[in-house]
């Protein structure tokens, strides 16, 4: 009896096991929806300039055919991308391809009768004016037969830079002429922020300036760094201002459109520059007392601890850090305390109608 009783307790602890490890497994693979953003950079500097300024693509290209003709194949959707060397449109190439045929056929010709000559010319058989003539045509054959074959090259408009069709000037199927402008192409890989210098502060910026580009999204400001491209050397009628040009990059994850306003913060002594990152303090928890922060790697969906030093609470419940991120990772700012190191995640983008103050 003894015996039949100690089978079943381990029977049934066994069944409790086998339980338990099934719910801990079904927990380690359950893939936990987060929130992610990126820093805001902070910035504080007494010696400091602001000025209005407006986000502008790095450059624009009309661009044209070489040659004319019916338009055969045109890309007329304005604010399609377009990757360098991508056909973005295309004369109907029929009648230079018979051109190229024509030359081609004069030019093997001409070939055979000049290298005929030069083996005269040798042999002194031939007369040097002769030959001369014979060779004339012969470069004359060469040049047409090759402009034809480049201007069966020029039927095609093929994009010089990765960018996004701005404008377009014809429709499809019309006849177009040599120079016609057909579309634009704007540069947006980097950006230019365009603002204007008073004369009395122009003479500050030196090389130890630097620059950064205040832009305002979803109620966040994100300090963007910038190089100076140019100051320009005649000021405005209106006012007694310089216009100067700074060139930023930006995250893919930071979306930024030609025309934005913005503001350009000039720091004319850049060792002084103090800057530093926030983010929300819901990011933050602790590991044998020292603040931590999980960074979401996208390329896995997984999660990894990174210790941190941190600063003051600032404005909407965010917290100032003082090192151990960078402006370009993605921070879990929802759900830190229910991680663990390497655990897989999702990143939850957006936030629903009904979520009030974007807390869930």
């Amino acid at each position: 009896m003894s015996t039949k009783i100690t089978n079943i307790f381990f029977l049934v602890s066994l069944l409790f096991i086998m339980v338990a490890c099934k719910e801990a497994k079904k927990e380690q693979n359950t893939i936990r929806p987060v929130r992610t953003a990126k820093p805001v950079l902070q910035s504080n500097e007494q010696d400091k300039l602001t000025l209005p300024a407006s986000i502008n693509e790095l450059r624009e290209t009309k661009l044209s055919f070489r040659v004319g003709g019916p338009l055969l194949q045109l890309n007329d959707i304005q604010g399609a991308y377009v990757k360098k060397g991508q056909l973005v449109a295309k004369i109907d190439p029929r009648d230079f391809e018979l051109e190229v045929e024509a030359t081609k056929s004069q030019y093997e010709l001409a070939q055979i009768e000049y290298e005929r000559y030069k083996n005269l010319k040798e042999t002194e058989t031939a007369p040097k004016s002769v030959f001369d003539k014979v060779e004339t045509s012969w470069k004359l054959a060469k040049t047409s037969y090759e402009k034809a074959e480049n201007a069966l090259k020029d039927v095609d408009i093929i994009a010089p830079f990765s960018g996004y069709i701005n404008h377009v000037f014809v429709n499809n199927y019309e006849m177009v002429q040599p120079g016609q402008p057909i579309l634009s192409l704007i540069d947006m890989s980097q950006y230019e922020v365009n603002a204007w210098l008073p004369v009395e502060d122009a003479a500050k910026v030196n090389k130890k300036s630097s620059f950064q580009c205040v832009v305002s999204l979803r109620d966040k400001k994100i300090w963007l760094e910038g190089k100076l491209k140019e100051i320009g050397t005649k000021t405005s009628i209106s006012k007694q201002s310089l216009p100067i040009t700074v060139v930023i990059s930006a995250p893919d994850s930071i979306k930024l459109s030609a025309g934005m306003t913005t503001f350009l913060e000039i720091y004319n002594n850049a060792n002084n520059l103090n800057t530093s990152f926030s983010i929300p303090s819901s990011a933050i928890f602790t590991r044998d007392n020292k603040p931590y922060v999980w960074i979401f790697d996208s390329g896995s969906s997984t999660v990894s601890a990174r210790e941190v030093t941190t600063g003051k609470l600032t404005a909407n419940n965010f917290i100032e850090i003082k090192s151990g991120i960078a402006a370009d990772e993605d921070i879990i700012t929802a759900g830190a305390h229910y991680l663990s190191e390497g655990q897989r995640v999702k990143n939850m983008d957006g936030f629903t109608p009904s979520n009030i103050g974007n807390k869930l």
